[in-house]
């Protein structure tokens, strides 16, 4: 494959990886609340050939995604709770359970 072939097909693949679905992720409902996932996309690559006796060309690469916080939306209220490096994507969500059954069973939140 001639190197420039191989570098839009590269950055085809990319584009796709990092489309904003990617980024922002579906909407979750949950009883009168949505709650929507916010990642970081990372990306690194990388290509080379020689054309001389016979094309030769290569690549590599690779890509991350990590969650980094959460959109709640409530009627007009907007919260973005983020998740630190010292808390784990579990415990954060497990932060919010409570909020999301008490809005089922009709109670108060205790803040």
């Amino acid at each position: 494959m001639a190197i420039e072939k191989l570098a839009e097909t590269l950055l085809e693949k990319l584009r796709f990886i990092t489309k904003a679905e990617t980024v922002i992720g579906e909407p979750i409902q949950a009883g009168e609340s949505t709650v929507i996932p916010v990642s970081r996309v990372s990306v690194g690559f990388g290509f080379g050939g020689h054309q001389n006796k016979g094309d030769t060309s290569a690549s590599g690469g690779g890509a991350s995604v990590e969650p980094v916080a959460f959109l709640v939306i409530r009627g007009d209220d907007v919260r973005i709770m983020p998740i630190t490096k010292d808390s784990s994507l579990v415990s954060k969500v497990m932060e919010i359970i409570p909020e999301i059954t008490n809005k089922f069973t009709g109670k108060k939140s205790e803040d």
